[in-house]
């Protein structure tokens, strides 16, 4: 007899399951990654620091656009998994086809929005002095792949939770590959500048969707979906909109975060500080795909099991996340800290660059070790259907503590204390993620002694 190669969510140990599903994630947001960082070194290299200042203003408005499928994705994935979990298919394919439909009008409703309000948007994220028209260059034209982005990130989330975490890292591979072939190709072979990184984004972000679409139409799927499916269901739009909630405020609250660093490191520094953090930005996002990768698939796990009441389960992941999580950053921050200098190097040869951001290296990434508790806390809301924890959670890092310590510090301490700021903001947060995981691990041990 054959052994599926679909995993089984169930049975499986979790450290497999974990490996099986997060490794993919993990892979598939490292190409992104990977692309995301090509930009910059192309960027860096061909069109200069203004530059890269320019990719750094558009950055947390396309991150904001993209939350729309971040979040009904994730909201969409605890549900088709728990239904998964409880044995009815069906009702996870209504809840694909209507996130579906969600997504589309929402990501539509965005370009309309980002085309009739551009000059304004781009002012108000950052695009100051002379950075305004190199980020003008490459937003009219990233912008228009919204859709394609935002529809592929919420059916990433879908083919996950139905253990399909192979293809789902094939639909990030694809668009990622593409992009850094077109990248040289159009920025240095075609001199198209700023134009030429636009055009191998949007290329790349419809490249993505298809595949994602040939997988669904073409390929064997456990969420077939009929055409009724994509008819909105008011119950699962309310549901997956409070659960995808969290996941909103952590990508739109990063991208506050961003605007709000933009403005003052620009007041602080002008134009190299926002350049610094863009650097910076990429850096983070490279030290932290493994974990994202992981809360992927922990979602998965926890929610499947939740949903069939296996808690002994559900508790394993918790530990087991928590603990590889924090192991796997200490290594990657360590190794930040020591090629430091070198990392920062391969995006730009500008010296004072590269000098600036070692300090912004130290304050940004000195609490990566500790993260695992706090996108696990939050995760596991999300898999157990707790959306107003999940929320609140997400708040607890991204609003109530960092915005107060970044406008403090850097009215006291300038440039550095903006830096500094990342660490005390992440500290107090981590403490409360910590707080709510023990509640909720010592309830856990309440059903399993009944």
């Amino acid at each position: 007899m054959t052994k599926s190669k679909t995993p089984d969510l169930g049975l499986d140990s979790i450290k497999d399951l974990l490996v099986k599903l997060s490794v993919p994630a993990a892979v598939g947001m490292m190409v992104i990654v990977i692309y995301q960082m090509v930009d910059t070194f192309f960027i860096g290299r061909w069109v200069g620091t203004l530059g890269i200042a320019g990719i750094s203003v558009v950055a947390p408005l396309v991150m904001l656009v993209q939350s729309i499928g971040m979040a009904i994705g994730m909201g969409g994935a605890s549900l088709i998994a728990r239904a998964l979990g409880g044995g009815n298919p069906r009702h996870a394919c209504k809840v694909l086809g209507t996130q579906s439909t969600i997504t589309l009008i929402l990501s539509l409703l965005a370009v309309v929005l980002g085309v009739l309000f551009e000059e304004k948007l781009l002012l108000f994220f950052g695009a100051n002095g002379e950075i305004y028209s190199y980020a003008q260059e490459y937003y009219h034209i990233v912008i228009f792949g919204m859709p394609f982005l935002t529809m592929s990130i919420m059916s990433n989330n879908g083919i996950r939770s139905e253990g399909k975490a192979k293809t789902a890292m094939m639909s990030m591979i694809i668009p990622g590959v593409i992009n850094i072939i077109l990248d040289p190709i159009f920025i240095v072979g075609f001199d198209m500048g700023m134009q030429g990184a636009a055009w191998a984004t949007l290329i790349s972000y419809i490249l993505g969707f298809l595949y994602i679409l040939h997988y669904y139409l073409f390929r064997k799927t456990v969420l077939k979906l009929r055409w009724q499916d994509f008819i909105l269901d008011s119950r699962i739009v309310k549901e997956t909109l409070a659960l995808g909630s969290a996941s909103f405020v952590r990508q739109g609250a990063s991208s506050g975060i961003a605007i709000i660093l933009n403005h003052i490191l620009f007041d602080n520094g002008g134009e190299l500080s926002v350049a610094v953090y863009g650097v910076i930005s990429r850096l983070f996002m490279l030290a932290t795909f493994p974990m994202i990768g992981l809360g992927q698939g922990f979602l998965t796990i926890c929610s499947f099991n939740y949903g069939a009441c296996n808690y002994r389960r559900v508790k394993e992941v918790i530990y087991k996340s928590i603990l590889y999580g924090s192991v796997i950053n200490t290594i990657i921050v360590i190794l930040v800290f020591i090629f430091n200098k070198e990392l920062t190097g391969l995006f730009t040869k500008d010296v004072e660059l590269i000098t600036e951001s070692v300090p912004a290296i130290f304050g940004v990434m000195t609490s990566l070790p500790f993260i695992s508790i706090g996108i696990i806390s939050s995760m596991y809301a999300q898999a157990v259907g707790k959306a107003k924890d999940a929320l609140l959670l997400t708040l607890n890092r991204q609003v109530i503590f960092r915005i107060p310590f970044v406008f403090l510090f850097s009215h006291i301490w300038g440039i550095y204390g903006t830096w500094g700021s990342f660490f005390v903001a992440d500290i107090f947060s981590l403490i409360v993620a910590a707080i709510y995981m023990k509640k909720k691990i010592n309830r856990i041990n309440n059903y399993l002694t009944q």
